[in-house]
């Protein structure tokens, strides 16, 4: 036969030339994005846009957070990552980094609060515990019940830099709530006193009646977001590896695009 008369190492090269682009096209037809869980909605709705002119591509979402999205990209475990932080140099290095936008950490209190804004020198007050009643900002004589995130959580670590700067290294006085945005509005809603913040769109805080608070004069409007007038803001990026090419680019670019025009579309 005329495989005996090819010696081993010809044969393994003759095996992988066969084998290699069959591989390397499977692969091209599946995407993997992941990351923050704020800019999954939007990219499960383009997604499904995509797979519509492209029916032949699989692609999965995961929901994790911007830490899983830039180690995952980077060790080649997904394609495409979405991140809402800062991205340092370091990082930077292996990545294609495209700015999406930026959201922003809302900070809300109870309904029926008659205070509507906070200066940040207040806030750090509050959440040093030396301000303990809203008599002191303005308010009612109702005591303050701030609420923070646990210390592993990425929006807690943001929400610390944003109000005491970077190496704050102190404990808030504050419960800690270990919840989904969903919760979090809940529990404001219910304590009277209460003060926290999350990622949460102001249609949503709204339809649960409880109060957006201002910060410094300025209102998490989606034009002050956009603006970066607004002081708890945080970037919204979309990542993959540098070099990346084929059926990547062409949803990074498109996506890029779809935010893009959501974007346009609230502010009018």
């Amino acid at each position: 036969m005329w495989q005996r008369c090819l010696s081993l190492p010809a044969f393994t090269l003759w095996l992988l030339t066969m084998v290699l682009p069959i591989s390397l096209n499977a692969a091209e037809q599946r995407l993997i994005i992941g990351g923050a869980q704020s800019l999954i909605p939007l990219a499960e709705k383009y997604s499904r846009e995509f797979h519509a002119n492209h029916p032949g591509i699989e692609i999965e979402i995961r929901r994790a957070n911007s830490n899983y999205a830039i180690d995952a990209v980077r060790n080649g475990e997904i394609q495409l990552g979405l991140v809402a932080r800062r991205i340092g140099a370091r990082e930077r290095s292996e990545l294609k980094v495209a700015p999406l936008g930026h959201d922003a950490i809302i900070l809300l209190s109870y309904p029926w609060n008659s205070v509507a804004n906070l200066t940040l020198e207040q806030l750090r007050q509050i959440y040093l515990g030396k301000i303990t009643s809203w008599k002191e900002v303005g308010g009612e004589e109702q005591g303050i019940v701030p609420f923070t995130r646990e210390a592993s959580s990425a929006l807690h670590k943001m929400f610390l830099e944003s109000v005491f700067g970077k190496g704050f290294s102190h404990h808030e006085k504050a419960f800690i709530l270990r919840a989904n945005k969903d919760k979090v509005l809940r529990t404001i809603k219910r304590i009277r006193g209460s003060l926290g913040y999350g990622i949460v769109r102001l249609d949503e805080a709204q339809a649960e009646g409880v109060t957006v608070m201002a910060i410094d004069g300025k209102f998490p409007s989606a034009a002050n977001i956009r603006q970066e007038i607004y002081p708890l803001i945080r970037p919204q990026l979309l990542i993959c590896k540098r070099g990346s090419d084929g059926v990547v680019e062409e949803w990074r670019i498109g996506f890029e695009k779809f935010v893009s025009r959501n974007v346009q579309a609230e502010s009018r």
